[in-house]
């Protein structure tokens, strides 16, 4: 982050989020020019690089930056991205002195829980703007989409799970088309609990509290059902995920 980050409101910006696409970009031409074929991992990026920073790389602002890098790299063909510290040295940790866990934990267990590996194409009427001559364009509204994980239990393949990033200081309204239009939806909404706002260390999931049961038990993850050809309404500055279950998408049965 080389000293681009000094607050929360830092992580929304689209330059920053940015980065990591122009990096990759250069780091696989390199890759392919000379070793055509070999696999490219990520570690130690996003709110951990270079040790993190006080009071901000554990809040739900970091998280920002966090979810996009995840989103990021499997658009660009990443398999593996490693976060290189759980509890050690510096201010990434994704749990705190007492092993409680912070945002990045439960974000990072709710994009393990629904999104797997395969990535689906994404086409957003209204984002995909030409940009002017020398300009670029950088949205604030970023959708992702996956087959949702096979390890689900709750979910069939073809399922899918989009993850929307919304940087606004607005609420944004995302309506599904084509054969998304009239299914159910399965809404996981993580927000910033307690009056920290960005900076909040607590992270609930549509309204209510995650806290883990005891030392071995995760809490239910339960969603928030959202009936068919119901508009997806992204309160600001939030990232949500949302299943479309029992779609029987021909990419996501294989």
């Amino acid at each position: 982050m080389d000293g681009r980050v000094k607050k929360a409101e830092d992580f929304l910006k689209t330059r920053l989020l940015d980065t990591l696409t122009e990096q990759i970009t250069k780091v696989t031409k390199v890759v392919n020019t000379h070793t055509p074929g070999k696999k490219v991992w990520l570690g130690g990026l996003g709110p951990a690089w270079a040790g993190g920073i006080n009071n901000l790389s554990e809040t739900y602002a970091a998280s920002f930056l966090w979810m996009n890098t995840l989103g990021v790299a499997a658009v660009q063909g990443i398999d593996v991205v490693l976060r290189h510290s759980f509890f050690d040295y510096g201010y990434t940790h994704l749990v705190d002195q007492h092993f409680n866990p912070l945002p990045d934990y439960w974000f990072s267990l709710v994009f393990k829980r629904l999104v797997g590996p395969r990535v689906l194409a994404v086409r957003v009427a209204g984002l995909q703007r030409k940009p002017q001559p020398g300009r670029v364009i950088r949205d604030k509204l970023r959708i992702y989409a996956h087959c949702t994980s096979y390890y689900n239990p709750n979910y069939m393949r073809g399922s899918i799970t989009i993850y929307i990033i919304n940087l606004h200081r607005s609420r944004k309204k995302i309506k599904l088309a084509g054969t998304l239009r009239n299914r159910t939806i399965h809404q996981y909404l993580l927000q910033p609990h307690g009056e920290g706002g960005l900076r909040a260390r607590h992270v609930q999931l549509n309204g209510e509290k995650l806290l883990m049961g005891n030392d071995e038990t995760f809490p239910d993850l339960k969603p928030k059902i959202l009936r068919a050809g119901r508009t997806i309404a992204m309160p600001p500055m939030t990232i949500g995920f949302y299943v479309i279950k029992n779609i029987n998408a021909y990419a996501c049965r294989r």
